[in-house]
């Protein structure tokens, strides 16, 4: 075996052992830290419809809501400056910012504030039915369970499960293929994911979070109640993610001119999707930048407002009709009185 076909030998065994840990960190670590954060300090756990003085007396005394209005603010003004400079990492770091609570909810057994469910306190301004803003994400989810629901066979958590793993492999996959057009000085990387995605790391973030925050949704509340979910936070942070690639584009353009163009215009933004489908998805931001695509920062902005305000309006019906019905996302599709039967009827 040549030196060449070793070095992608190691690659693709380095490529193994780095998804393994991170899916051991996604799936443990959180349990782990919650776990000793619970056994460390005085958080209540309860669900806040089981005395509830106790919940508000503890918001109370450590200024819970301020903390989560303060932090919501501080991570608009990263994703802001973000946009409005050459500075990605920020609005990159706001996106990751906003989606952390979203471990909170791997303490399946703890209520919203418990343990790492403090983190939660970033979406105090959101909490309640609002949360379901975002539930528009929802639908492929929808689309790959409910068949197979409706043969009896409940594949909601595997769903979950494939799609953190798909994510942390592409994820895993472009980090190395960029780090090997590095050493190999290339000024555009198009080896492996990059011949299919223009930003197969952030594709692959979108894609492991989206498992995460299925399993979000899922999780039990203890003392019964409906789990809001973190489709909101998603979809927010994805936006965001989308936005700062278009940004990192911007630059790339202006560094590497028609080579980067030329790339560009042969490979797809994130998937390979028919022409219909890019067209349909990229009208908006067509219709309001009267162009293809985003020229200044300024306008990236622009994108993420106007997209976020039309995934939010599809979400609305979610909201006002309350749905999915009983526990929401936790029990459905389960066959069960809250099952594929409610929507069914």
């Amino acid at each position: 075996m040549n030196s060449k076909a070793w070095h992608g030998v190691a690659l693709a065994a380095l490529a193994v052992v780095f998804t393994v840990a991170l899916t051991f960190a996604t799936l443990e670590g959180p349990r782990l830290v919650s776990q000793f954060i619970q056994a460390h300090s005085d958080v209540p756990d309860l669900n806040p419809a089981v005395r509830p003085e106790l919940v508000e007396a503890f918001m109370s005394r450590y200024h819970v809501r301020l903390v989560g209005y303060a932090c919501l603010a501080l991570v608009a003004v990263l994703i802001v400056v973000g946009f409005l400079s050459e500075k990605t990492g920020f609005s990159s770091l706001g996106a990751m910012a906003f989606f952390l609570p979203t471990f909170g909810y791997f303490a399946a057994y703890m209520f919203f504030l418990a343990g790492l469910g403090l983190l939660r306190a970033l979406w105090l301004p959101f909490w309640g039915p609002w949360l379901k803003l975002g539930d528009i994400a929802m639908v492929p989810y929808m689309a790959v369970v409910y068949p197979f629901a409706r043969i009896g066979v409940d594949v909601h958590r595997d769903v979950a499960y494939l799609a953190i793993v798909l994510g942390l492999l592409a994820f895993v996959a472009g980090t190395l293929a960029w780090f090997y057009a590095k050493l190999q000085r290339q000024g555009t990387a198009r080896w492996w994911p990059y011949r299919f995605s223009r930003h197969p790391q952030y594709l692959g973030w979108m894609v492991w979070s989206y498992g995460l925050m299925l399993l979000a949704a899922q999780a039990p509340v203890p003392f019964g109640g409906q789990n809001p979910g973190a489709s909101l936070p998603w979809l927010i942070s994805s936006l965001v993610i989308v936005c700062v690639a278009l940004g990192e584009e911007l630059s790339m353009s202006g560094q590497h001119g028609p080579e980067y163009e030329a790339y560009r215009s042969s490979t797809p933004f994130l998937l390979p999707l028919p022409g219909a489908v890019s067209a349909l998805l990229a009208a908006p931001a067509r219709w309001v930048l009267k162009a293809d695509r985003p020229s200044k920062r300024s306008q990236l902005l622009v994108i993420f407002l106007v997209y976020a305000a039309l995934l939010m309006l599809c979400s609305l019906p979610f909201v006002l009709l309350n749905w999915p019905p009983g526990l929401g996302w936790t029990s459905w599709p389960h066959l069960g009185a809250f099952g594929w039967r409610a929507l069914a009827s």
